[in-house]
């Protein structure tokens, strides 16, 4: 990273206050007037063109400068801008200490939003649609979701189905 940057976190725009400063949605830079962001997919840093630049920025939601130390930090840590959940059937399972089924998780780069559940029988992350069902209230029955480090997520995942580095990415 080079000091011609000004870096900036993003911490929305969502109906769940799941992003902060701390926990950021997205990295961010700006030298004069070009904007690039920090893609959470292929971890490379893209130009935001002028025909995209409208729609980027809106998915940046708030935008809040950080030092270039902070944002050299953010870009080392492939899991800064991921979020994870155990899954339970329902609340009511959770309450009774019943074990979660499994893992989701949301990867929230400027250029997409992928909401992802362990499929453990087949060791792979595939999509779902549960973190939108149970944040923004989009069904009447949904399951139980409890918020998780990266690290307890990978030991979660050890335990319920044997794997290690589930989490990598």
């Amino acid at each position: 990273m080079t000091d011609q940057f000004a870096y900036f976190v993003g911490t929305g725009p969502t109906a769940m206050a799941l992003y902060t400063e701390e926990r950021p949605s997205s990295l961010w830079r700006r030298s004069g007037e070009q904007w690039e962001y920090l893609s959470l997919y292929d971890w490379a840093w893209r130009k935001v063109e002028a025909k995209e630049e409208a729609q980027l920025l809106f998915r940046a939601g708030d935008l809040h400068p950080v030092t270039a130390q902070r944002a050299a930090e953010i870009e080392a840590d492939r899991q800064a801008c991921v979020r994870y959940w155990a899954r339970y059937m329902d609340e009511e399972d959770w309450r009774e200490g019943e074990p979660p089924t499994t893992v989701v998780r949301r990867r929230r780069s400027p250029e997409y939003m992928s909401d992802e559940l362990y499929r453990g029988s087949k060791g792979f992350w595939g999509p779902t649609h549960v973190i939108l069902d149970v944040h923004e209230g989009r069904t009447s029955d949904w399951p139980h979701l409890v918020e998780l480090s990266a690290k307890e997520a990978d030991a979660l995942l050890h335990e319920l189905f044997g794997v290690t580095g589930a989490v990598d990415l």
